[in-house]
């Protein structure tokens, strides 16, 4: 036999809390203890009350598994021999063809116990991961802008000769000549410098929300049929 310390070098990840399967995939239960000899599974679809594995038994330990070498047929027959046995145990129950205990007359009383079974909906959750990629685009646009600018104008005015004016002309009369006069005038020029105009913070957070599902189950309902008059013999 297959002891602890031998299984535990083999199957090093096992540990309390891992749930166990069939080898067709049937869910048993969760491990509480890892004994000398065997695993302890909790009490779950097949068993009304923890049940032992040994070592030997376990075909394999893979994502969180612990798979047993047995299949789902395995263990039902297990559980209904289990249930006979215990009825048989009760002395007020006898077995019938059928399968229903029925019962023994007592001085006081007159009992009968029968199992009712149901199913119930078993919900696991696993994590599903996804990548939300965040980057930085570059995109380039025209911005108009108003910049005022200041230019000088030359104006000729032009109206009759001032009294400051006195005399003859003289030599300068019907000659050509040229006045530059300088004329300033603003101009625009455009430079660009990077900025920082805002900062984006990103964070997860986590949320809990309901999600319905739903199933199928079976059920057993007791019913007590209405009593036959016997009939007479002839």
């Amino acid at each position: 036999m297959l002891t602890k310390e031998e299984f535990v070098r083999t199957h090093p990840d096992v540990r309390v809390g891992m749930t166990a399967y069939t080898m067709d995939g049937e869910k048993l239960g969760v491990i509480e203890r890892i004994d000398e000899e065997n695993l302890t599974i909790e009490r779950g679809w097949f068993f009304h009350k923890d049940f032992l594995i040994p070592y030997d038994d376990i075909e394999d330990i893979r994502e969180d598994r612990v798979i047993v070498r047995q299949r789902r047929e395995d263990f039902e027959e297990q559980r209904v021999e289990e249930e006979r046995e215990e009825r048989m145990e009760e002395p007020e129950f006898t077995e019938r063809a059928g399968g229903i205990g029925a019962y023994e007359r007592g001085r006081e009383t007159e009992e009968a116990r029968i199992p009712v079974h149901e199913e119930e909906l078993e919900v696991e959750k696993r994590v599903r991961e996804s990548d939300i990629g965040i980057r930085k685009e570059v995109r380039t646009e025209t911005e108009h802008l108003e910049v005022p600018v200041q230019k000088e104008d030359v104006i000729i005015e032009r109206g009759p000769a001032s009294e400051t004016w006195t005399g003859e002309p003289g030599e300068k009369a019907f000659r050509e000549e040229e006045i530059r006069i300088p004329v300033k005038e603003e101009e625009v020029e455009v430079t660009k410098r990077p900025v920082v105009k805002e900062e984006v913070r990103v964070r997860k957070e986590t949320r809990t929300e309901t999600q319905p599902v739903s199933g199928e189950v079976r059920k057993e309902e007791v019913k007590v049929e209405p009593e036959k008059p016997a009939q007479k013999k002839k």
